[in-house]
């Protein structure tokens, strides 16, 4: 595609050629109407450009958010053959969509937005839904609508940096650099300004235009975004370093993976979280597959997440990303419910193995797993997890060490040496045997000292 010189040899595998085939398909190229694309995507609006290009004027082009159907200016799009490039709504929102009797296409690198059981049933409508992981909105948009010719030099630039795959020599900078693809134009913040209908002759739109057309000049603004991002490093490096003291906290529902979380604001959002990952990766040795960078920037529409080193979490939250990087919003009263809580180790754990942690009482640790027996003491529950503080200290410990138990209704002593538990007493326990435990009962006042008992114990009776 005549930038071979561009790329790294060993990773010029990775650019591939996306052929499309349109049997059975019910929408072709000149039927779009509508062209709806995120306005937060550099990627997107490059897809936008690539449709535009076949399309030419009498296509509607609108600026939109991954937030859903509500957020479309213009309201009458009903009976319209709606073109999503690089932006992919819910379930409910394109089902919403479909029943104004639309045809929808999607295009979109994320595959994080419906299921494949959505895709089935939406296809059944009309709609052609294909989400490709390996290529950028752009270039899909440009094998879609501009069959048989070569997919232009800045469309591949902005699918290297939007993937992060590093194709492109000196990848990391062009990515740092990219909103200076334009020149004299921050392309990156004009494009959020498109939260509206976009006419064909709008000014970025025809600055796109040029780019896209001429391959000189595609050059030319590739090297000035590499240079842009080369100059940066010094003042990226800064904001790493600013945000480098995380919190190392696990997802509730990725227990396995340990995440170096910090709270920032910053424009090198993916900078810090890759920076992250790396660091907390070096603290632990023989996990580093696990480990993620996590940067939360606050405002007040909620919680943006950005995560670097792994996949598969922000699509369990409603968001998107592709390998090595992803991101989500949240609202901010429910960021912290995501996590799971430290848990206060209420005695000294002396380890029994290399696989067991030793632990003081008032230790932090992070529990990842729990209700665990084993051969060796198959009466005793374990948990396995981490030290908050060292986080490379990983093993197991008892479920029991770290627990109060709350019972939430009466029992009466089954008999000699047991106590009776009454709703609503607090019960520390040191051993299991059984359906019993020997422990402590929680005064409601100041603790002086703990009688030690025998109580009936079982999961019903109590709740951690």
């Amino acid at each position: 595609e005549n930038f071979a010189d561009l790329v790294e040899p060993s990773r010029r595998s990775l650019v591939k050629v996306l052929e499309f085939s349109f049997e059975g398909q019910s929408i072709s190229p000149k039927e779009v109407e509508v062209v709806l694309f995120d306005i937060y995507s550099l990627d997107s609006f490059a897809a936008a450009c690539a449709a535009r290009s076949f399309l030419g004027q009498g296509v509607h082009y609108e600026g939109v958010t991954r937030n859903g159907y509500k957020d479309i200016v213009d309201t009458n799009l009903e009976g319209k053959v709606v073109a999503m490039l690089g932006v992919c709504w819910k379930y409910m929102e394109m089902k919403e969509l479909i029943q104004a009797e639309n045809k929808i296409l999607v295009l979109d690198s994320q595959e994080d937005s419906l299921t494949e059981d959505d895709i089935n049933e939406l296809g059944q409508y009309g709609s052609w839904i294909m989400t490709q992981p390996h290529f950028g909105a752009g270039v899909m948009a440009w094998e879609f609508f501009n069959r048989g010719k070569k997919v232009p030099l800045i469309l591949r630039a902005i699918e290297d940096a939007h993937l992060g795959r590093r194709v492109f020599k000196d990848a990391d900078a062009l990515e740092d650099g990219i909103d200076a693809l334009l020149e004299d134009v921050d392309i990156t913040a004009q494009i959020r300004e498109l939260n509206r209908a976009v006419v064909f002759k709008d000014e970025l739109f025809l600055k796109f235009e040029e780019v896209l057309k001429s391959s000189q000049l595609a050059r030319e603004r590739v090297q000035a975004a590499i240079s842009k991002g080369s100059g940066r490093r010094a003042e990226i490096s800064k904001h790493q370093q600013a945000s480098s003291s995380g919190v190392v906290r696990v997802f509730r529902h990725f227990p396995a993976w340990k995440c170096n979380v910090v709270i920032a604001q910053s424009k090198f959002e993916g900078r810090i979280a890759e920076r992250l990952a790396q660091d907390l990766a070096q603290r632990c040795p023989g996990s580093e597959e696990r480990c993620l960078g996590i940067v939360m920037d606050l405002s007040q529409t909620g919680v943006r997440v950005t995560l670097r080193s792994l996949d598969g979490i922000a699509r369990h939250f409603g968001g998107c990303g592709s390998a090595m990087r992803a991101f989500f919003k949240k609202s901010s009263g429910s960021i912290e419910s995501m996590f799971e809580q430290p848990e206060v180790m209420l005695r000294d754990v002396k380890a029994l193995s290399c696989v067991c942690l030793s632990l003081s009482a008032g230790d932090l640790v992070t529990v990842m797993r729990r209700g665990e027996h084993h051969k060796e003491s198959p009466m005793d529950d374990w948990s396995w997890g981490f030290k908050v503080h060292e986080p490379h200290k990983e093993g197991w410990l008892p479920t029991l060490s770290y627990s109060v138990y709350v019972a939430i209704f009466d029992k009466p002593s089954p008999g000699q040496g047991v106590e009776e538990v009454k709703e609503g007493d607090l019960v520390v326990a040191k051993v299991q045997r059984g359906s019993y435990a020997y422990g402590s009962r929680l005064p409601c006042g100041p603790i002086e000292a703990l009688e030690k008992s025998w109580f009936p114990f079982d999961e019903d009776l109590f709740k951690r």
